[in-house]
């Protein structure tokens, strides 16, 4: 495996998106036996983020249509590296970009139902952002299921960042 430093990710045309994207599946499919843990781990966060995706679902269609300040945004359409590292580790492909559409335009992945990105294949910062409408709406539901998504939430957080140790644990061995 070639060593790889981190860096930001650019999608715009002619950015380092590709190469990071490249560099990933590279590592993956050089270090198959190596990075094992890395793809278990990846499993678990899927499942738990599959776990939660009712109540989320839930609570965007509550608060959601309503909404006349959509957070939304293409800015926020791109996975970061650590997304990259994720869903290479589950086997995905990352979905096809339209780098042309502005940052402030609604996200290019936001249809007439919501999000067309199955959740567990989302950014993580769309999975784990909450607006203040929505926070508002899950506390004033039940305080059981209240404790129980934000406990949710905390496994995932942690989940993924034991998955992100391991794998530059594993191919950034310093």
């Amino acid at each position: 495996m070639r060593t790889y430093s981190y860096e930001k990710i650019d999608h715009r045309p002619g950015g380092n998106a590709a190469s990071v994207v490249a560099y990933v599946k590279e590592t993956f499919s050089a270090g198959s036996e190596e990075l094992r843990k890395v793809r278990r781990l990846a499993g678990e966060v899927s499942d738990l983020i599959i776990a939660m995706a009712s109540d989320q679902q839930e609570a965007c269609a509550a608060v959601c249509p309503d909404c006349r300040q959509v957070c939304c945004i293409n800015r926020h359409a791109y996975h970061e590296h650590e997304d990259i590292v994720y869903i290479a580790a589950l086997g995905e492909r990352l979905p096809s970009y339209n780098e042309m559409i502005p940052d402030t335009a609604p996200c290019q992945f936001l249809g007439s139902a919501g999000c067309t990105i199955s959740r567990q294949l989302r950014p993580h910062r769309c999975n784990a952002y909450f607006c203040s409408p929505m926070l508002e709406y899950l506390w004033n539901g039940p305080a059981s299921e209240y404790r129980r998504f934000i406990h949710g939430l905390e496994l995932v957080t942690l989940k993924r960042e034991e998955m992100l140790a391991e794998y530059y644990k594993k191919t950034h061995p310093f």
